[in-house]
């Protein structure tokens, strides 16, 4: 399977965009018809639309930390609509999908192993990285099932700044 080249959008792009959206789904705050809007934005598809709307076009959008109360609501969403990140968001409001399913995997799943890092677990950390790069996805599912890419990366740029691999390795 060929991957797509990634490529900016361009201000064009994003006026056929907003155009669009306000075709398909006049005063929708929350398009949905992604098929239908990306009809109108030659060379991109239904997720690139979906993607770019909520990422960067939508008002309502938050960037940055955390409230309580968004986090509660995402506690809610995902109870009742598990991971179609799309519809949490929905439910979440001010966070678009991709802020939801990273939010989630990396901090609320309970699921999530918050033990200490071991001295084995560093030296583990540390060959894994020596052996597949910085794939912290393939790492902790193959090394430390539970804890999450996102800990196994602090973790690793913490002990390359105060540590050498031969201080860790003896």
């Amino acid at each position: 399977m060929a991957l797509r080249e990634r490529r900016p959008w361009s201000p064009e792009e994003d006026d056929l965009l907003r155009v669009a959206v306000l075709k398909e789904e006049p005063g929708n705050p929350n398009p949905s018809k992604w098929f239908a809007i990306s009809t109108h934005v030659p060379g991109r598809t239904n997720k690139d639309c979906r993607k770019r709307w909520f990422a960067r076009m939508a008002a309502d959008i938050v960037r940055g930390v955390w409230s309580a109360d968004e986090d509660t609501k995402l506690l809610s969403a995902v109870e009742k609509y598990g991971t179609k990140w799309s519809l949490v968001a929905t439910m979440v409001h001010t966070r678009n999908s991709d802020q939801c399913a990273k939010r989630w995997t990396d901090t609320l799943d309970p699921t999530i192993d918050r033990s200490g890092w071991t001295l084995e677990q560093d030296r583990t950390l540390l060959d894994a990285v020596n052996e597949h790069g910085t794939c912290w996805k393939k790492i902790v599912k193959t090394y430390f099932p539970g804890k999450t890419g996102l800990s196994a990366k602090n973790r690793f740029v913490l002990y390359s700044r105060f540590c050498d691999s031969e201080t860790i390795a003896d």
